[in-house]
């Protein structure tokens, strides 16, 4: 059915600071669906809302009528009544590994975006370390298709920035690469390091087209080195089959070097970055300070695990907790969670990279042959949900990290992130609380030490997809009908 002029309404839409006084509401009429009396966060105002849904996207916000829809409210074919709940953006996850092509055995995108609209993710950013790794243009359409009908989120494609790789950068951004990954240690499917030099002139290109670059920031050489020291004759002597040998193994140093470097760099490339997966207070600091400085677009990303877990609380899981960069000191938690309170760090990703459970326990026992990384995807918006009861984090803040904070680094906002007039209804309906048992996990392999140890501090209702309900009832409901968001 084709738009066509509503009727006029003297209200005023509180919740996107929009004047309806005379003038026309252009929507549906009637509706497809009305998300009704809800408590809606929207960019401007948490309070309880109606938000109207044609043709995917929101078409209105207005204030709720109470126990049905007023006479002045565009009317509706369907209703979702989310009274007692808080209706959110759809998350948008820009830090998934999903492990397809050449890694199925870890994790296989039927799996991954089910555990994602499990989660409230509506929108996810893939990484490029996958076998063969995404670093051509056409290896990103061929992941592109391999993906096409069977995703239940949707999604956007990185591509790699790795060592000789410079004359793929400006392809794969045609072939629809939404940014660009560069590893600067080592990493599954590892991707060489570029050197510094190469590292300048890539920034430089990937800044020509526009596009911006998430950075694993650990200095490769740094690593190498302590490891070395570890396993020489007279090394510390920290047992090699603990939590604790990964940190060392993973100094701070290591990530406080290669972000302040990535950065000096990218500012003299005038280049836009993302700093993955923040660790350290010295880091946290370094981003903060560049920030300051305003020579520089450059963001904060933060994951669940580094905010909510400490090495110490993690220890007794062992090769479980193994993660890059790894679960690091109180004060480092501290440092994060001040960096989330004053700006310095914009987004929350899930760093989802789950493995075969016998990677996780390798033959021997030894943390040195375990993979590193877990599940994440479908529990970082709920884990959140917890630390806002708590009263560690506002529910408005928690939205802008979750959803439009990495909707507007990855050049997705507004359409994304934001529930606003002209937005794709990717909408996530949650009911505040503990639920009443561990929701079902569906990951391929989800077992992940948050899981264990933290607890979801809500309970998902219902997650739609352009304004089709994708998520109900604890299962998926419908076909998978994410789309391709190329750059």
């Amino acid at each position: 059915m084709a738009p066509r002029k509503g009727r006029r309404t003297q209200r005023r839409d509180l919740l996107q600071g929009v004047s309806w006084t005379g003038g026309d509401v252009w929507c549906h009429e009637p509706v497809d669906l009305a998300v009704a009396g809800g408590t809606v966060v929207t960019p401007t105002a948490i309070t309880r809302a109606d938000v109207f849904v044609a043709a995917g996207r929101i078409v209105a916000v207005l204030p709720a009528a109470g126990e049905a829809l007023a006479p002045s409210c565009p009317r509706a074919r369907r209703t979702l009544d989310a009274r007692g709940c808080l209706v959110l953006p759809g998350a948008v996850d820009a830090h998934v590994h999903f492990r397809e092509p050449g890694l199925a055995h870890k994790e296989d995108w039927e799996h991954a975006s089910l555990a994602a609209i499990a989660g409230g993710v509506t929108t996810v950013l893939d990484m490029p370390n996958v076998v063969p790794p995404t670093s051509t243009a056409a290896r990103l359409a061929a992941k592109a298709a391999l993906v096409a009908g069977r995703s239940r989120c949707h999604f956007a494609l990185y591509g790699a920035m790795a060592a000789g790789g410079l004359d793929e950068l400006a392809p794969m951004a045609s072939a629809g690469a939404r940014g660009f990954k560069v590893f600067l240690g080592e990493t599954t499917a590892s991707l060489p390091a570029p050197d510094d030099g190469e590292l300048l002139q890539a920034l430089a290109r990937a800044a020509d087209l526009g596009l911006r670059t998430m950075v694993h920031a650990e200095n490769g050489g740094v690593l190498r080195a302590s490891v070395a020291r570890l396993v020489a004759p007279g090394g510390p002597g920290c047992d090699p089959a603990s939590l604790a040998w990964h940190g060392l193994a993973r100094p701070p140093v290591a990530e406080v070097e290669a972000v302040a470097r990535v950065c000096l760099l990218a500012a003299s490339a005038r280049a836009a970055l993302s700093i993955a997966h923040l660790s350290t207070a010295g880091a946290v600091a370094e981003v903060r300070r560049r920030k300051a400085a305003g020579d520089l677009d450059v963001r904060g990303e933060a994951c669940p695990h580094h905010l909510l877990l400490t090495a110490d609380q993690a220890a007794t899981l062992g090769a479980l907790a193994k993660v890059n960069p790894p679960l690091r000191s109180a004060a480092d938690v501290d440092a994060l969670w001040a960096g989330l309170a004053d700006g310095t760090i914009d987004t929350v990703g899930s760093d989802h990279a789950p493995h075969a459970s016998a990677e996780k326990e390798p033959e021997g026992g030894k943390i040195t042959g375990a993979a590193s990384g877990f599940a994440g995807v479908q529990n970082t918006v709920t884990l959140l949900l917890a630390a806002v009861a708590a009263g560690r984090l506002s529910l408005r803040r928690m939205v802008e990290l979750c959803a439009e904070g990495p909707a507007r680094a990855w050049g997705l906002w507004p359409r994304k992130g934001a529930l606003a007039v002209g937005a794709d209804a990717d909408i996530a309906v949650w009911r505040p609380g503990p639920p009443p048992a561990p929701p079902r996990q569906w990951s391929l392999h989800p077992d992940s030490p948050l899981t264990r140890l933290r607890r979801p501090g809500g309970a998902l209702v219902a997650t739609l997809l352009d304004g089709e309900v994708v998520f109900a009832g604890d299962r998926p409901v419908g076909p998978p009908r994410g789309r391709w968001l190329r750059g």
